[in-house]
């Protein structure tokens, strides 16, 4: 044998070995605390030589030997054992684990075994490379006992991998003999094979035989590609660790035995010496490498200590961090669900990125995951979209290697119920490595799991979410989406972030088409960190994410009727989470109410209401809606019961707002009557669509008898009734898409039914929410500087455009609409639109002389001109200053403030407002309010989503400062004003010329509805009355389907004249108030209401004087 090549192997094991004595010379002194020595495992370094620089190594900590003569620095070993800052953990590991990504030294596990898996997954994504890499992963032989050595040993041989596996068999794990013990060392004797692998013995106390031995081996992985299993027969010549004292469990005998007898170094010291080697050359080598070592301890004593660093997460980009950068789906082509979002996402990422490798169960088509997210897409990337064996672990183990090796991994797990199965690598490996390498390596891998419940057919196992128990991670970023364009965004974020991600989408979401995104998912993008609020709002803060987003905007809808404005914020990440906004709102609501799937103890929402107590500058009071502590059952009902709900919802958020709940039960339906409630084929089927009713009214069924086909997302089934008798109805058409658990026939049953319909949805029955009175309430105290002045309010004085446009005249022959339709829809029998003479500034100035005439009154009187439009004339000059010129004809010189508002309809109470508050500084004052809108001129006659809507009008009021308080027809209360940005997609009203008026009706319907009634709810709340204390609601004139869903929400008088003017904007109120105010009798109560484009919403109380 080459005897340079024995030197160099004995120069490694000589330093090995002195390592170990300066650590325990360290420790000694107390200048370090924990020493883990490799002597007696010294033979490893024989592997060193046959390595190349493409090899990987998984060490065991017991490799010294082997990690110096790969190259590892000597300094390398104390700063590690020193926790300086100069180590490769930057002092966060502790001593005898190393790593060092630039000679694929991965880095080395603490809890011994989960190197294995890391190892098969490295060994797979480099099988194919050119420089045919092989992977070494060392254990113990205690450590062969982990599942996690048993399955990276069982997928290295399933896919035939290039892993060298060598257990140091000591036979002891630290007190424990293992003997007898092990997969290679029975009870009955020694093994020969595991998982049909040949099990290779070498005896690691001879080096030189090591020698040889290995390079064979490693010749053969090499060559052939197929991993193959070692155990390195050692000898354990020190105590485990310096907190360990092995005379306790091993005899003195049998320590010195193994000292004399199984020492490596010693061994190999004797052959050199036989084979001629000059001891006085073993003696100069020693002094080398003993004064190499000082020098290296010197400098490591000398270097710096680390810093703390309170993140273990990698830092990322502001474009993936801020909330500006948030790329979303056009919602008008919205018709990718969740479910095709991700797929279509993953899609992306495989033809843009050939690093990019999915692994789990069942992900292969035809099956294409059991939810079918992957469906097509191991056809379309073949060897890149592959099936895992069943077993949790080995998916995230061998996706963290292939990730440490290069590849981008998406590991999937069927269900978040399965994290558990594989919570080491997860906590221990993915979450800890690029903290623990202080940077060093990273892992950017995704983990998908399907997660939550509300579906029929879920129960313990198949509807967790483990959110907190992951947030826990510290290293996890943890996010769950609640919509397809989330879903996506997260995705593609957590591809560009290459930070380990855990996306955990609620399966009951995959396949529901209200919650669908556009088919760009490739630009989509949601930083992370970030929430969303889905509406805004000032009287309560609901925060949710995944399934519970759901119940809180249900829920939101009711409160909303009853005139609360709710915010909801969709968290979506988890970790980190949105800290800011949420205590944001919190403080602007003072109530707030988290609600979340997983358990009550510990669960996240605690985590967020501490951090509320703790952050909030003023009181909150808050709730927590959750699981409670115990598991979800598989009776749906039960389900419905454990799980937050939105009946629990409701009831909650009605007792932080003091109103008083009740439920209204349906009438029960005809005895005898049996509803056949429409079913899904999975868990994930939000709706089915009726393909074919294969009976008819009249038609006898038989139980057990198909009586129609739909569709569910997976695929076509025919449905058939559990009870026999005569169809009397069918409640959808074909064609038609039906909520599961909705009723889908109606049957006159043989014979009474004695048993209940399976429950497929939460119905609590209709709520109804009444707020209690002030003194039901716990008193707030109030503390006013001094009162506030009164503002008195004129008669009303309005203009309309000249010419009445009647329905007829708006048909053409190529409309399909009819005079009936128009009305039905709007409620508008004509409208007023302005001829040839008129325009803006004119009927403005005609509305304001009739007011001021009436009031008698002259312009030099007016102290502000404040005029609302949408229709401006110019930019410049102001809409009021054309007014004020038309007023006086260009001969007064009389010198005051005049300007305009823009706050499309609810211009007007915009403008009551900045009157009001002017007058509180000059109550001796006078205010001229205008509104004016010539809208017609800017609509699309082809249209008629706009053209049927809008009308011409102006109108003009004077408010009065308190010194003339005894002028006004009614005292003006100050309006409640808000605003919602919107990008005028809902609503659109262009400069003249620009275009036309756009208009998303059935956005409007539902904004118009929720913003009136909160709106007017909160200024009778500051005001201390109720709104159905008023005597009539001025509602802007929007629609009347709008009015008559106000007048449905509330018992006062809602007023309506759309019917002869239509849509006049801002001038809708005054024109309603210059037809109401003659009439009003003292001290009657009128509430003003305006919802208008931008968004903008406004509110105020007149009271008739």
């Amino acid at each position: 044998m080459n005897q340079q090549a024995l030197l160099t192997l004995y120069r490694a094991m000589y330093t090995a070995r002195q390592i170990d004595k300066v650590e325990q010379e360290l420790t000694q002194r107390g200048e370090a605390f924990f020493h883990v020595a490799g002597s007696g495992h010294e033979a490893t370094a024989a592997l060193a030589s046959h390595l190349t620089e493409a090899d990987w190594l998984h060490c065991h900590y017991r490799d010294k030997a082997l990690l110096v003569a790969r190259g590892l620095p000597l300094r390398s070993f104390f700063d590690t054992f020193l926790c300086k800052d100069h180590s490769s953990s930057r002092g966060r590991r502790m001593s005898g684990f190393f790593s060092d990504p630039s000679l694929h030294i991965l880095s080395m596990t603490t809890p011994t075994g989960n190197n294995a898996l890391q190892a098969v997954g490295v060994a797979a994504a480099v099988k194919g490379d050119p420089a045919r890499p092989i992977v070494y992963c060392a254990n113990g032989d205690g450590t062969t006992q982990q599942g996690e050595v048993t399955e990276a040993i069982a997928e290295a041989v399933r896919d035939q991998l290039p892993v060298l596996f060598v257990v140091e068999n000591n036979q002891l794990a630290i007190s424990t003999t293992t003997r007898g013990r092990t997969f290679f060392s029975l009870p009955d004797g020694d093994a020969e094979s595991y998982y049909g692998l040949p099990i290779r013995r070498i005896d690691g106390r001879d080096a030189a035989s090591c020698l040889d031995q290995f390079g064979s081996i490693v010749d053969s992985i090499r060559q052939d590609r197929k991993p193959q299993l070692v155990v390195l027969e050692v000898e354990r010549l020190t105590s485990h660790t310096n907190a360990d004292d092995q005379r306790v469990y091993r005899s003195a005998e049998e320590i010195r035995n193994v000292v004399t007898t199984g020492d490596p170094l010693t061994r190999l010291e004797n052959r050199l010496l036989a084979d001629g080697c000059e001891t006085a050359t073993l003696a100069a080598l020693r002094r080398n490498v003993e004064s190499e070592i000082t020098a290296a301890v010197e400098e490591a004593l000398a270097g710096s200590d680390p810093t703390p660093q309170m993140s273990a997460k990698a830092a990322i980009s502001v474009e993936l961090s801020h909330p500006s950068y948030e790329v979303r789906g056009n919602e008008e082509n919205a018709t990718l669900t969740m479910g095709q979002a991700l797929r279509d996402v993953l899609d992306h990422h495989l033809a843009t990125d050939s690093q990019v490798f999915l692994f789990g169960e069942d992900i292969e088509d035809p099956k294409g995951d059991v939810f079918g997210v992957t469906r097509g897409l191991s056809t379309k990337y073949q060897g890149r979209v592959c099936n895992s064996p069943l077993s949790e672990s080995t998916i995230i183990g061998t996706s963290i290697g292939r990730a440490l090796a290069g590849q981008r991994p998406v590991a999937f797990l069927q269900f978040a119920d399965f994290l558990p199965l594989a919570y080491n690598q997860l906590t221990s490996e993915l979450a800890s490595m690029f903290w623990r390498t202080g940077g060093e390596w990273k892992v950017p891998m995704v983990v998908m799991a399907a997660c939550g419940g509300y579906r029929p057919g879920l129960g313990p196992y198949h509807a967790q979410t483990f959110e907190s128990v992951m947030t826990h991670s510290a290293g996890i970023d943890v996010l769950m989406p609640s919509n397809a364009c989330d879903a996506a965004g997260m995705l593609n974020a957590a591809f560009k972030s290459e930070r380990p991600t855990l996306i955990l989408y609620p399966k009951s979401m995959l396949n529901d088409a209200s919650r669908a995104t556009s088919p760009n998912v490739a630009d989509q993008l949601v930083p992370i960190g970030c929430a969303r609020k889905l509406r805004t709002g000032r009287d309560i803060t609901f925060v949710a994410w995944g399934n519970t987003v759901s119940l809180c905007e249900r829920a939101a809808d009711d409160l909303e009727r009853a005139g609360v404005e709710v915010e909801i914020i969709d968290l979506r990440s988890l970790s980190p989470w949105d800290e800011h906004m949420v205590v944001a709102s919190a403080e602007k609501t003072s109530r707030l109410v988290v609600v979340h799937e997983d358990n009550h103890t510990c669960g996240f929402g605690g985590e967020i209401l501490a951090t509320v107590g703790e952050k909030s500058r003023f009181p909150v009071s808050m709730r927590r809606i959750t699981r409670p502590d115990t598991f979800i059952p598989c009776h749906y009902g039960s389900q419905i019961e454990v799980m937050p709900s939105y009946q629990r919802v409701l009831t909650t958020a009605a007792q932080l707002l003091d109103f008083d709940l009740t439920w209204e039960q349906p009438a029960e339906q005809e005895e005898g009557m049996f509803d056949l409630p429409a079913i899904g084929s999975a868990p994930s089927d939000e709706t089915v669509t009726v393909v074919e009713f294969l009976t008819q009214v009249g038609s006898r069924v038989e139980k057990g008898d198909v009586v129609a086909s739909v569709e569910a997302a997976k695929s076509v089934f025919e449905m058939t009734t559990s009870v026999a008798g005569e169809v009397v109805a069918l409640l959808a058409d074909e064609g038609d898409s039906i909520a599961v658990g909705k009723p889908l026939l109606r049957i006159r049953a043989d014979q009474a039914v004695v048993h209940k319909n399976a429950v497929l949805l939460e119905d609590p029955g209709e709520p109804v929410l009444v707020r209690r009175r002030p003194s039901e309430r716990l008193p707030l105290p109030k503390r006013y500087d001094r009162r506030a002045f009164d503002v008195g309010l004129s008669s009303v004085e309005a203009v309309t455009g000249n010419r009445i446009v009647t329905n007829r005249e708006l048909l053409t022959a190529t409309n399909d609409m009819t005079v009936d339709d128009i009305m039905r829809l709007t409620g508008i029998e004509s409208r007023n639109w302005v001829t040839g003479e008129q325009n803006a500034v004119s009927m403005a100035v005609q509305a304001a002389e009739r007011t001021l005439e009436h009031e008698d009154l002259l312009v030099d009187q007016i102290d502000l001109v404040i005029c609302s439009t949408t229709s401006p004339t110019s930019v410049s000059p102001s809409m009021a200053c054309q007014v004020l010129s038309g007023l006086t004809r260009g001969k007064s010189k009389a010198m005051l403030q005049a300007f305009d508002i823009s706050a499309a309809c609810s211009g007007y109470l915009y403008a009551l407002q900045a009157g009001y508050d002017f007058l509180q500084s000059k109550p001796d004052a006078r205010v001229l309010v205008v509104t004016t809108e010539v809208l017609s001129p800017l609509l699309d006659r082809k249209d008629l989503d706009t053209a049927i809507l809008f009308g011409d009008a102006a109108s003009a009021t004077v408010l009065y400062g308190e010194s003339h308080y005894e002028n006004a027809r009614g005292r003006l209360y100050r309006p409640e004003l808000s605003a919602k940005g919107e990008d005028g997609g809902t609503l659109t009203v262009p400069f003249r010329d620009g275009g036309f008026i756009r208009m998303q009706g059935r956005k409007v319907f539902s904004e118009a509805v929720r913003s009136m009634i909160a709106s007017l709810n909160r200024v009778c709340q500051r005001e201390g009355v109720g709104v159905n204390d008023l005597n009539m609601i001025v509602p802007h004139q929007a629609n009347q389907r709008i009015l008559d869903a106000i007048q449905h929400r509330i018992d006062a008088t809602v007023y309506s004249n759309i019917r002869r003017f239509g849509n006049t904007s801002s001038t809708s109120i005054p024109l309603c108030l210059s037809e109401v105010l003659p009439n009003a009798k003292k001290g009657d109560r009128l509430g003003l209401c305006a919802f208008g484009g931008g968004f903008t919403f406004g509110a105020s109380i007149l009271e008739a004087t």
